[in-house]
């Protein structure tokens, strides 16, 4: 009896001094229910005397006994510190951060448009680069099956599988249909391509940052510009997600010109070093512009890159508004095989400062333009004869106007000039055909019949890539910076 009276005694007090919701402390600041029942705990439990760990003992004790909500225990406190932080399952991890462990397939990087699935990156000593396969094709059937209306993840699926075992690839490229076989195999961890797209001016797309590999890919890309002669460069980070701080931190510093320059920052916490300062060792090849595409699916180390260039004034940054994911996170494997995702780092800029949910705001905003071929609307093209440069008439209009669908000219022209040479060349190299100074009957048949098998498509022109390239072939024509000399150096002018 006395120690029941003894047990009900102690609840009343207990009952007498939790503090209510809502309600304020001694020191102003206001508690929550379980605030104040915790504070009992801790202030008269016997085994919580001088025991930090006694939440987590509990904790894990709940979780023995319910082990089925471990996962959501765990993201749970996890979303209250950020929202990069998380705890992930191997397939999920697998599935998430595929660019960091790399995969087994063909070596191409998908995008959805409003034309179906498109190859936006062609990896490096890819089975998909052996084949062929070029940036812009649209893919139309895998393994003879229809793809049209397929997602991103239908295509991928299917073009993942056993090492070893091969796919069949047809894809749309300018109005002509493509088939190829491509054997699945290890796709290497490089996620940096490149291109000279015009006289001067380099292409170079990097759609990861997964690991050193990237930085050793674009270091030897980068040291034989010279050797090129390039002039200007036009730098992709569209679709972007990000990967290893310390590559995006190399390529800033190869692109810089100065020495001395503040690149960004790195904020640790006080007991791991605090703010970490990266500055430029100089020396970057004197190029007369370096153009930087991004849009929303650029991200974090790529943001950094991309944010680092255009705060220093070493390149102008073009497209749409980016992700804005300024913080960084550990990787840590555990014992069970899930992995540990936490956030360690924020990221700054010279300028800018931190991004986090704020993003980074091109220079100069472009959007990409959604097009619909009608045959029937367009102007009738005479194939019969051919058009000659400086012609100016009804059927360069009308070729001009097929050409413009393709997004090799800006618009429709009745005059038959450089610009559109330059896209007729394109049509011709795109078709394998011998390069020719004029509009040949068979150059466009091929066209028109582009045009029919386009016809009723709607598909995406890349008029971020193309105003980029504008601006660099403009650039390439003014006076080269530097000498390249037989030693594989250069100096400056």
């Amino acid at each position: 009896m006395k120690k029941i009276a003894k047990r009900l005694a102690a609840l009343a007090l207990s009952a007498a001094m939790i503090v209510p919701a809502g309600a304020i402390t001694q020191d102003g600041q206001s508690e929550t229910w379980f605030d104040g029942v915790w504070a009992l705990i801790d202030a008269f439990g016997l085994k919580a005397e001088d025991n930090p760990y006694i939440l987590q003992n509990y904790i894990n004790k709940y979780l023995q006994e319910h082990p089925e909500e471990m996962y959501n225990v765990i993201n749970d406190i996890l979303s209250l510190l950020d929202t990069h932080s998380m705890y992930l399952s191997s397939e999920e991890y697998s599935e998430g951060f595929a660019t960091l462990e790399g995969f087994v397939g063909i070596g191409v990087g998908l995008q959805e448009t409003a034309g179906g699935v498109q190859i936006s990156e062609v990896m490096r000593f890819s089975a998909a680069e052996e084949a062929g396969l070029q940036i812009g094709d649209v893919i139309v059937a895998v393994d003879g099956e229809d793809a049209s209306g397929w997602s991103n993840t239908d295509v991928a699926e299917k073009l993942r599988g056993k090492e070893g075992t091969s796919v069949t690839l047809t894809v749309r490229r300018q109005g002509r249909e493509v088939t190829v076989t491509c054997m699945r195999r290890q796709v290497n961890q490089v996620y940096v391509s490149n291109q000279t797209v015009a006289d001067g001016v380099e292409y170079i797309k990097v759609s990861a940052m997964g690991s050193e590999n990237d930085w050793t890919a674009f270091s030897e890309i980068w040291n034989g510009l010279d050797e090129k002669n390039t002039r200007a460069v036009i730098l992709d980070l569209r679709g972007n997600g990000g990967g290893v701080i310390d590559v995006a931190l190399k390529m800033a510093d190869a692109m810089t010109q100065d020495k001395g320059v503040y690149l960004a920052g790195v904020q640790w916490r006080q007991d791991m070093g605090g703010l970490e300062q990266t500055f430029s060792t100089g020396g970057g090849l004197p190029l007369n512009k370096i153009v930087v595409l991004v849009d929303g699916g650029t991200a974090s180390a790529a943001e950094l890159l991309a944010g680092s260039l255009q705060d220093t004034g070493t390149a102008t940054l073009i497209g749409e508004k980016t992700y804005g994911k300024g913080q960084g996170q550990y990787h840590i494997d555990l014992v069970n095989g899930d992995k540990l995702v936490i956030t360690t780092l924020e990221l700054e800029l010279p300028q800018q400062g931190c991004w986090e949910g704020v993003g980074l705001t091109p220079d100069l905003q472009v959007s990409n333009r959604t097009v619909t071929v009608d045959a029937a609307s367009l102007t009738p093209l005479d194939t019969s004869a051919s058009l000659l440069f400086g012609e100016q008439s009804d059927a360069v209009y009308a070729m001009t106007e097929r050409l413009a669908l393709l997004g090799l000219l800006d618009e429709a022209t009745d005059t038959f000039d450089s610009t559109v040479m330059t896209a007729v060349q394109s049509f011709l190299a795109s078709y394998e055909m011998d390069e020719e100074l004029y509009a040949s009957p068979a150059m466009l048949q091929a066209l028109d019949a582009a045009m029919q098998t386009l016809d009723g498509q709607t598909y995406q022109l890349d008029e971020q890539l193309n105003t980029a390239l504008e601006i660099c072939k403009l650039a390439a024509a003014k006076p080269q910076q530097y000498t390249a000399l037989p030693d594989g150096s250069w100096k400056k002018n």
